[in-house]
This record gives C-alpha cells, structure tokens and sequence, in this order.
C-alpha cells in the first residue's frame, strides 16, 4: 500500500490532457507535471498547448503537445494515438474541453449551436476515451478524468443554458456507463464538476458585477472557484488515492449543490 505522503503521487504515468491550453487545462497539467507524469497538452489552439508544453519544459518537466478538433473523431483518436505513442503509454485522459461557445435562450436555440456543444461537450468525451481506452486496457488499467459543471445536476434561471445542461448532464451518465464497462479492465472513469471557475472563458460572465455577485450569493463559501482547486480534485481522480473509486462525480462548488 501506498504512503500518505505517495500515494497523490504520478510518478512514470502518462497523461493527456485536452484543453490544456485553457485555464483549467493547464492547470491540471502544471500539477500533474508537478507531481510527476509526463504530459501531453492538447486542443484545438497549437499555440497555447504548445505555450503550456514549453512552460513545462521550462521547470524541468517532460512535456509535449498536439494540435486537434474535437469535432473530428478521426483527429481525436489520431492525438490520443500520437500522445500515446510520443511516451510509449497513456496512462492518464483528462477531458477539460466543452465549455459554452455561445449561449442562446431555449426559444431562440439554433441547431448548429446545439449541436457543436453535444458534439463537444459529449460527443468528444465518448470518443476521447474510447481511444484512450484502447491503451489502457492493452496496458492493464488506467485513469480517466472528465470536467464536467453543477448544471449537470442544476438549471441556471433567466440564462440561455440549454445545450451546456444537456451535454453535462449526458457526460455524468455517459461516464458512469464507461465506469460499469471498464471496471473488468481497471480503468477508473469519474468527473469533476465545478461551479464557475476564474478563468479567461468564464470572464464574460464573472465581469458582470450583477451576475458574478449573484452567483457568489449562492455559493456557501461565497466565492468562484480556481483553477488550481480544479487541478486538486483532478489529481485526487488521476492517482492511487482513488483506486476505489469509479463512476462518480464530485461536484466541486463550495457547497452550491447543497443548499440548492
């Protein structure tokens, strides 16, 4: 059995991580380098993946990155592949894209904008691991780590959230399916599901003191979270300190869940 002080420890694993340009992406890669995998980040923009690769590089860590479009499951299974190959294993998914591009009221909503969220929000996560489970299971195990958000248990009143609840909401079962299916291999799949985290893409959002003070309103500890606690319950997910745990989703919102 692991020690205390070990067992959060990554030492030798491999990870992917899409969306790793982004706020919460990188975050989960500068603490998943820090605690000892090798990481790859990944996503649709080259340039900040590559940014989060060489600012790794820079502390010491062994890191590269992979530009894709989610969109396309070919170019997904390819990057999970190329990720794959580039460390000779894959031992770690985390799936941090899926974010609102555009929010639309429900009478209002257009089905291209619904479906690019279903298409990245669920639709990505399905063949994100599906892909990184070929490895896994060649490998003997594995962890599996999704972002997922409060709205897939709570709707969000007088907003155009429609699309973003559904694909969340699909990715809490999608993930507990995979958990059931996977177990034989000992592949973990969970999800971490935060209220609104201080980053660049919740900023459209959070800078309207009326809504941001709103939201903190409901929040128990009275505060948004960062993205380095989303990086914490990240790594709890992608260690031995959950070899036990499979299938869930921890909501991770400082109490919003509770009282609402």
């Amino acid at each position: 059995m692991n020690s205390t002080d070990s067992i959060f420890r990554v030492d030798v694993k491999v990870a992917l991580v899409t969306g790793g340009g982004g706020g919460i992406g990188t975050a989960v890669c500068h603490l998943l380098a820090d605690m000892g995998a090798k990481v790859t980040a990944a996503g649709r923009n080259g340039e900040k993946t590559r940014a989060t690769a060489e600012a790794l590089k820079a502390k010491g860590h062994d890191a590269f990155s992979i530009s894709f479009d989610l969109v396309s499951v070919a170019e997904t299974r390819q990057a999970v592949d190329e990720a794959a190959a580039h460390f000779g294993r894959l031992d770690i998914l985390v799936n941090c894209i899926g974010s609102l591009r555009k929010e639309q009221k429900a009478e209002e909503q257009t089905e291209s904008e619904f479906d690019f969220m279903i298409s990245t929000g669920l639709k990505g996560a399905m063949f994100q691991s599906s892909a990184a489970a070929r490895h896994m299971i060649a490998q003997g195990g594995g962890k599996i780590v999704h972002i997922g958000s409060v709205r897939s248990l709570l709707a969000l009143r007088g907003r155009g959230f429609a699309a973003y609840c559904a694909a969340k909401g699909g990715l809490v079962v999608l993930s507990k399916q995979l958990a059931a299916e996977w177990a034989p291999h000992n592949i973990n799949v969970n999800v971490v599901a935060p209220t609104f985290i201080r980053t660049e893409q919740s900023a459209a959002w959070l800078n309207d003191p009326a809504f941001r003070a709103g939201v903190e309103a409901r929040i128990p500890l009275g505060r948004v979270g960062e993205p380095e606690e989303v990086a914490r319950a990240v790594l709890f997910f992608a260690s031995a300190a959950s070899d036990f745990v499979t299938g869930q989703t921890l909501f991770l919102d400082g109490g919003l869940t509770s009282t609402q």
